[in-house]
């Protein structure tokens, strides 16, 4: 009887142990798909080349930009000039400045007519770069040119009348992570992280940002960032990117900004939003067959197990 006794309690300790061992080994296996997973969607920051997050202080030429005053002023002394809003017809059609043009950029030098008078062109602000490499073409070329400081927002925080959608202009004001990566660079772009906290992410992929918490004390907190403004009040285009790790925060801060007549702008979802199109935008740079992993068989496999398979069927009839 007892030895009956000790064999079960034997094959109840193997069974236990076995038991787990295999838990061990599932979990195991399935934390290590979780974190390919992840590796292979989010490649961790470090592996991020430095050209996507470092800085070059590069500068935009001052002598192509012109304030909303000094075009309402033309305007006023009726002197003949040409705006030109650059965006799409769509996004024109939804709010734009009577009397303007929609003509697309790359058009605007086959216009031989707008050579007579001074021409402004404008978008939506802060994504500057490829006005300013269209009107260095331009001056090539004869033209007159400018680019509108501020964009349509400013023209509308300056009191001149917009027609369309007012709503439009909230819509202006948010940066997708593809632009702010081209706009990045130049040092008249200033980033404030208004999170309670700044991430260790944000700090990596922004080292050249400002953290100032949006706070209950809007004057306080404004007097903050001014001082961070301060420095670069004369310069042209000067754009204050806001933002914060998933974007919160963005409401308040917008209202105490357009209150206070700065030109605003938010990234799009967020230091997570950057993050992930950063690690997209990697992953783009890698070969197509590394990219691309399935589960599924190729054509050729799974022609071949077809064969394969008829050739089995065809045995068993012969047999």
């Amino acid at each position: 009887m007892k030895s009956i006794i000790t064999f079960r309690s034997r094959s109840l300790l193997i069974a236990t142990v076995l038991m787990l061992g295999f838990s061990v080994q599932v979990a195991a296996v399935a934390g290590n798909a979780t974190t390919d997973k992840a590796n292979e969607t989010h490649p961790v920051i470090s592996a991020l080349p430095a050209v996507l997050f470092n800085r070059h202080q590069e500068q935009h030429e001052a002598s192509f930009a012109i304030s909303p005053d000094a075009v309402f002023y033309k305007l006023k002394q009726k002197q003949k000039i040409t705006i030109i809003d650059v965006r799409n017809p769509e996004n024109f059609e939804r709010l734009h400045i009577p009397g303007s043009l929609n003509i697309p950029l790359h058009a605007v030098k086959t216009k031989a007519f707008l050579k007579s008078f001074p021409v402004v062109l404008i978008n939506e602000g802060f994504h500057y770069s490829p006005l300013l490499s269209e009107c260095r073409q331009l001056v090539d070329l004869g033209f007159k040119v400018f680019i509108l400081d501020g964009g349509l927002p400013a023209w509308k925080r300056k009191g001149s009348r917009l027609v369309g959608d007012p709503f439009a202009l909230q819509d202006m004001k948010t940066v997708s992570p593809r632009v702010f990566l081209r706009e990045k660079d130049f040092e008249n772009t200033l980033v404030i992280d208004i999170s309670a906290v700044q991430t260790e992410t944000a700090g990596q992929l922004l080292p050249y940002s400002r953290h100032i918490p949006v706070s209950a004390e809007s004057d306080e907190w404004f007097r903050m960032v001014n001082l961070v403004i301060s420095d670069h009040k004369n310069q042209p285009f000067l754009s204050v990117v806001v933002v914060s790790e998933t974007g919160d925060g963005y409401g308040r801060a917008n209202k105490i900004l357009a209150d206070q007549s700065v030109n605003a702008f938010f990234l799009q979802s967020g230091v997570a939003g950057y993050k992930k199109y950063l690690a997209d935008l990697m992953l783009s740079w890698q070969s197509k067959d590394s990219r691309i992993k399935t589960n599924r068989k190729c054509r050729t496999c799974r022609a071949e197990g077809d064969s394969e398979k008829h050739n089995r069927r065809g045995n068993l009839y012969d047999e």
